[in-house]
């Protein structure tokens, strides 16, 4: 029976090096591949054919939820797996919303990890104990409505890209370059990020950021 294809993405070198330890501890697992952020993971990931993508959320470049729609299209048989230090409600919805297929916090004992890895291998969604379904199958619901929406839900995938880059600090002719557009193009990413957020200047931005779990320092 061929084991199964795992490909790692978290931005913590130990973490990676203990996770791909213990996966290759257990009988039919093989760590194919792994990457330090979204981006990374997005150039590897065609190559590598995975099965099951593991993936934390807080990255610099590339936030876990912003590649999550990137990693469908250039491994679309890969279930993923959200492995987050972060429990809330907002971040799991949004992930289960966009294609992932689990969620799980990083304390979680081996054998969750395993059973998770099963189960969505089965084609089921599987979330830890410490999440309160009954509350997010509600939540998924009311966020059809716009006006259930975070802040940073009403941000498209290009513009998560521009405030990750933005509060990290890249000027915007470093932006233009990394993601392959027009400087112009990046202005108005900016603009809308700024309009959406309701942030007037870059402290607010790099405020919200923290709040969010989402600032590397």
């Amino acid at each position: 029976m061929d084991r199964v294809r795992i490909f790692i993405v978290d931005d913590h070198r130990m973490f990676r090096q203990g996770l791909t330890e213990l996966l290759l501890k257990k009988s039919g697992f093989n760590v194919v591949g792994e990457a330090a952020d979204g981006r990374e993971a997005i150039g590897k990931l065609a190559r590598v054919k995975p099965d099951i993508v593991l993936l934390d959320i807080s990255m610099p470049e590339m936030d876990g939820l912003t590649a999550i729609e990137q990693i469908r299209k250039r491994a679309p048989s890969a279930k993923i797996i959200i492995l987050s230090m972060h429990d809330r409600s907002s971040y799991i919805c949004s992930a289960l919303s966009l294609g992932a297929s689990g969620y799980l916090l990083k304390d979680v004992d081996a054998e969750v990890l395993f059973q998770a890895i099963d189960a969505v291998l089965d084609g089921e969604t599987y979330l830890s104990k410490r999440v309160n379904q009954s509350v997010i199958r509600e939540y998924v619901d009311q966020s059809k409505d716009r006006g259930f929406l975070s802040p940073m839900q009403t941000l498209t995938n290009r513009e998560r890209e521009v405030f990750q880059l933005m509060v990290e600090g890249h000027t915007g002719k470093a932006m233009a370059q990394k993601l392959n557009v027009a400087y112009k193009t990046i202005e108005h990413h900016r603009s809308k990020v700024m309009e959406k957020l309701e942030c007037s200047n870059i402290a607010e931005l790099i405020h919200m950021a923290a709040r969010e779990g989402l600032l590397h320092l």
